[in-house]
C-alpha cells in the first residue's frame, strides 16, 4: 500500500498532507481585454481522502479573490459570492464558466496568455495549497476555427 501510494508521483504529496488530499487538474485563468481589472479562475478539485469544503483563495498579484458561482433569478444569469464549495471524496468538482469559479479582482497587471499566476487555496480540511493557473485564452479555439477560412 505504502509502495503504491509514493508510486502516485510527487505532486500529491509534496502539496498535501498525508491525512487530506486534494488533488487539482487543469487549473487556468482568462485572459481578459487590456483594461479589465478582473478575470475568473477555473480547475477541477478532487478530494481523494474524505470530504472536504474550498473554504477561500489568495493570490498573487490580485486584490481580492472570492469564491462565485452563478445563478439564474427571475430569468436572469448573476453572479453571487459563496462561503464554501463541498468537496465529496472521490468526485471531481469542477469550477468552469457558467458555475462555480474563482472571482480575480483588482488585478495588479493584466496576466497575458502564457504567463502563470499563483494562488493559495484554503480548505477545511487539507492544508493550504499553492497552485499554479496557465493564463489562457478561452475564446482561442472558436478564433483559430474561424481563421482556416480564407
Amino acid at each position: 500500500m505504502l509502495k503504491r501510494l509514493f508510486g502516485l508521483g510527487g505532486l500529491a504529496l509534496s502539496s498535501a498532507s498525508a491525512w487530506a488530499a486534494v488533488s487539482v487538474e487543469d487549473p487556468h485563468v482568462r485572459a481578459m481585454p487590456p483594461g479589465v481589472p478582473n478575470t475568473a479562475g477555473y480547475l477541477i478539485l478532487t478530494s481523494d481522502s474524505g470530504s472536504d469544503r474550498l473554504l477561500a483563495a489568495q493570490c498573487d498579484g490580485v486584490k481580492t479573490t472570492e469564491i462565485h458561482t452563478i445563478l439564474e433569478q427571475d430569468g436572469v444569469m448573476k453572479m453571487r459570492p459563496v462561503e464554501a464549495i463541498v468537496l465529496p471524496q472521490g468526485e471531481a468538482v469542477a469550477l468552469t464558466q457558467g458555475g462555480y469559479h474563482l472571482m480575480m479582482m483588482g488585478l495588479e497587471q493584466q496576466p497575458e496568455i502564457g504567463q502563470t499566476l499563483q494562488c493559495q487555496l484554503r480548505f477545511e480540511r487539507q492544508a493550504p495549497l499553492t497552485v499554479t493557473f496557465a493564463v489562457r485564452d478561452l475564446n482561442q479555439a472558436e478564433h483559430q476555427h474561424h481563421h482556416h477560412h480564407h
